[in-house]
């Protein structure tokens, strides 16, 4: 069977295996990884390689592993306040790095920097119910291993941003 086939065929072969086994973890990292890092994986794709062993060397006592824990976490943690938490996508960063991440709060474009202690961050999306909100705005990034909730968007919102409840007066009367 393996005679059939001439040295050109099997050079081919050889070529699509080593591509495949090349960008597969680059793939992996594309689909599990937040929409704003996907790209610098298809542009470098052997980054993938430090994600699959990041993602192979993951502790199994982390606190959060999955992005359904992370959103109830989330949805739990600001519970009336006025902050909706509704989609979690994964980030992969550098430990004991800072990583500052832009975004529009209440109208105003904030910077923000947060300090990671493992290569897995967690990033919560959600709206809040502030004057001058549109749109998803980022809620809250955790840790992957400890849990611990690395960014609040309410330190970067004053308390006379937040919409009055329905029904309540504009006073608080």
């Amino acid at each position: 069977m393996f005679k059939s086939h001439g040295k050109r065929f099997w050079a081919i072969v050889a070529i699509v295996v080593a591509a495949l086994i090349f960008i597969t973890p680059a793939l992996l990292a594309f689909r599990y990884t937040a929409a704003g890092q996907r790209d610098q994986f298809i542009t470098h794709p052997w980054r993938g390689w430090s994600f699959a062993w990041a993602a192979i060397r993951v502790p199994g006592n982390s606190q959060l592993k999955t992005s359904g824990a992370v959103l109830r976490k989330a949805q739990w943690l600001f519970r009336g306040t006025g902050v909706d938490p509704q989609e979690v996508q994964l980030l992969y960063v550098h430990p004991h790095e800072p990583y500052t991440f832009t975004h529009t709060v209440a109208g105003r474009t904030v910077t923000s920097t947060i300090t990671p202690t493992y290569w897995f961050v967690w990033q919560v999306e959600g709206q809040t119910d502030t004057a001058g909100s549109s749109g998803r705005v980022i809620v809250a990034m955790f840790d992957y291993r400890s849990g611990k909730m690395l960014y609040d968007v309410r330190s970067d919102l004053q308390p006379q941003q937040f919409l009055p409840e329905p029904g309540a007066s504009p006073s608080g009367v």
